[in-house]
C-alpha cells in the first residue's frame, strides 16, 4: 500500500470510528506514519479530505445503482429496488452516516450541499429510468423531473419517518404496486 492509500484508509477508519469532527490532520498523519506535509501533497485540507471520501460514497451508490440497470427485471422492479437499496446503503454506511451527523449537528452547508448533491444524484438516476421507459413506450408520457422526485421522496419518507415496523420487501412490493397499478379501482362501467 502507497502512501496515499495508506492516509486515505486512515483517515476513513477514524472518521468512520469518530465522526470527522473529532479527527484532526495531526492525527491521520500519525496514524499513518507520514507527516502532515505529506497528506497536504494529497488533501488540500481537512475538508478536501471530507469532499474525497462523499465522491467515494457517491461511487458506490452509482455501482449498485448500475448493477439493478443492467439487470433482467422489469421497469417498475429496477426502479424500485433501485431506490430502495441505495437508500439502504446511504443508512448503513457508518462513514457516511458519521460525515452527515457532524454537519447536520452544526447546521452546516455541508451538509445542506452534500444532501442535496446526493438527492439529485438518486433523482437523476430516476429521471433517466422514467425518460427510457417513455422513449420505449412502455410507460406513458408524464413530468419527468416531478414524478422522480415524487418517487425519491415517497422511499425515502416511509424509510427515515414511518411511524411503524416496515418489512422491507413489504415495503418495495407496495411502493412497486401503487406506482404500476395506482391507488383507484377501476369501476366497470369507466372501463
Amino acid at each position: 500500500m502507497d502512501k496515499k492509500e495508506k492516509v486515505i484508509e486512515t483517515a476513513r477508519r477514524l472518521f468512520t470510528e469518530y465522526g470527522y469532527k473529532k479527527v484532526s490532520m495531526d492525527e491521520i498523519a500519525k496514524e499513518s506514519n507520514v507527516t502532515k506535509k505529506t497528506i497536504y501533497t494529497y488533501f488540500k485540507d481537512k475538508e478536501s479530505m471530507f469532499k474525497y471520501f462523499i465522491d467515494e460514497e457517491l461511487k458506490h451508490m452509482r455501482l449498485i445503482v448500475e448493477k439493478i440497470k443492467n439487470s433482467n427485471d422489469t421497469f417498475i422492479n429496477k426502479l424500485g429496488n433501485g431506490v430502495y437499496q441505495v437508500i439502504t446503503y446511504r443508512n448503513n454506511s457508518k462513514l457516511f452516516s458519521n460525515l452527515i451527523k457532524d454537519f447536520k449537528d452544526e447546521n452546516s452547508n455541508k451538509y445542506e450541499s452534500f444532501s442535496k448533491l446526493y438527492d439529485k444524484e438518486i433523482i437523476n438516476y430516476i429521471e433517466t429510468a422514467i425518460s427510457d421507459e417513455i422513449e420505449k413506450n412502455t410507460i406513458k408520457p408524464c413530468d419527468v423531473h416531478l414524478s422522480a422526485f415524487i418517487i425519491y421522496k415517497v422511499f425515502i419518507s416511509v424509510m427515515l419517518e414511518y411511524d411503524k415496523e416496515i418489512d422491507e420487501k413489504k415495503f418495495v412490493s407496495k411502493i412497486i404496486s401503487i406506482l404500476k397499478d395506482g391507488l383507484l379501482v377501476k369501476k366497470e362501467d369507466e372501463e
